[in-house]
């Protein structure tokens, strides 16, 4: 049991909140919605023409005047691991439809959390129950004795 707790930690139920595009923090992961002028002049650099939802970390914050961080695939050619490739999207305050900041939900994490410390205590709970002696007070006396024939030493 105290070998799962850490994975309870790496869950997490996030929801986005609407934010005013001059009040959002360096570093903080936000969801764009921008308009089709601003998707005709990002797309190029996405390497995709329909793009109408941004989502990444913020690297710059001048007044509502964005810099996003977003992810753009991974690099070709890369022996060791998958890097991610992210592309660096100027936005404009004119260019945004919504803006959104990710949060974590703690109440709807900590319901997470709680199922599933739940649901591995009950199928530990059942395993140990299933492993247990099924008729208490009745076993077997003593195994069977192991029956040995006698083959002539015969050596090569």
């Amino acid at each position: 049991m105290i070998a799962v707790a850490p994975l309870v930690g790496l869950v997490g139920c996030y929801t986005y909140q609407p934010i005013e595009a001059a009040a959002v923090p360096v570093g903080a992961e936000v969801r764009a919605q921008i308009t089709g002028a601003a998707s005709d002049r990002v797309g190029p650099m996405l390497h995709n023409l329909d793009v109408r939802t941004l989502v990444g970390n913020v690297t710059e914050n001048m007044n509502g005047s964005m810099m996003l961080e977003v992810p753009n695939g991974a690099m070709s050619h890369v022996t060791e691991a998958v890097a991610p490739l992210p592309a660096r999207v100027p936005i404009a305050p004119g260019d945004l439809v919504t803006l959104e900041r990710r949060t974590l939900d703690v109440g709807r994490t900590t319901i997470l959390g709680a199922g599933i410390v739940g649901g591995v205590s009950l199928g530990i709970a059942l395993a140990l129950r299933s492993g247990a002696d099924p008729q208490p007070g009745k076993l077997p006396n003593e195994p069977p004795p192991i029956t040995r024939i006698p083959i002539g030493i015969i050596r090569f």
